[in-house]
């Protein structure tokens, strides 16, 4: 006689915790995308908004030297103009740390919005089939490392010489930290910035994504994290360029 056939169910996917999945965004980042592809991405979001809020107030007083130099930047500008007083002017300074450190709770989820955006747009370009839903993901844990960067700031912020802190550059991990700000061309010192460790992972983070979630080749997803990274080097050098004026 033949044994009956017992129907057996399929085992549940796995589930994870959202620590987790920062944790596996750093070093398995496929698997993240494909757990979490629809998913909520607002909650994630608020996570690391929160947790960039936070590494940005802990770190204000040893990241002062930089917040300064940025400052004298901006202030030599404005000195350009004869109508603007030295009162103006420190008032700006104020006004600029305290948008500094509530601005991150703004500014960061900004962000997010507008890489998603990119994100879904470049993708159809590649002829991804990612949905706007799915971008967002995306864009949302693809900024996990930017944590990593908040903290690995603060930490040589702590371990550099003040004087050694005469720009947001001089932090980076790229080319441009070898180069004075305050005599390096800022169009060069943009560009090479754009090659800055962080930033690249980043953008690898979102081709990983557009990947998964577009449904498209490895080639495709690689020509438009390339494209995201073209668009987003425009700010920086549209900046640049008004700089240097």
């Amino acid at each position: 006689m033949t044994q009956p056939t017992v129907a057996t169910t399929p085992a549940p996917a796995e589930k994870s915790s959202l620590w987790e999945d920062f944790i596996d965004i750093l070093f398995s980042p496929v698997s993240v995308f494909r757990r979490r592809e629809r998913d909520s991405w607002i909650k994630p979001m608020l996570i690391l908004t929160v947790a960039i809020a936070v590494i940005v107030f802990a770190s204000r007083g040893v990241m002062q030297p930089v917040m300064d130099a940025e400052f004298e930047k901006v202030a030599d500008q404005m000195r350009r103009n004869p109508q603007i007083t030295e009162d103006v002017i420190e008032k700006t300074r104020g006004f600029m740390q305290i948008t500094t450190l509530v601005g991150s709770l703004i500014i960061f989820p900004i962000t997010i919005c507008l890489v998603a955006f990119v994100t879904w747009i470049v993708g159809k370009l590649v002829d991804a089939r990612q949905e706007l839903h799915a971008a967002f993901v995306v864009a949302t844990y693809a900024m996990v490392p930017r944590i990593v960067q908040g903290i690995l700031n603060a930490v040589q912020g702590l371990l550099l010489k003040p004087e050694q802190l005469n720009g947001v550059t001089r932090l980076s991990f790229s080319p441009a930290r070898s180069l004075d700000p305050t005599t390096a061309s800022p169009l060069l010192l943009q560009l090479l910035n754009r090659l800055d460790l962080f930033t690249i992972w980043v953008t690898v983070l979102i081709g990983i994504g557009i990947y998964v979630t577009g449904r498209v080749s490895k080639q495709r997803a690689t020509i438009a994290a390339v494209l995201i990274w073209v668009v987003g080097s425009i700010p920086a050098i549209i900046g640049a360029l008004r700089q240097a004026r």
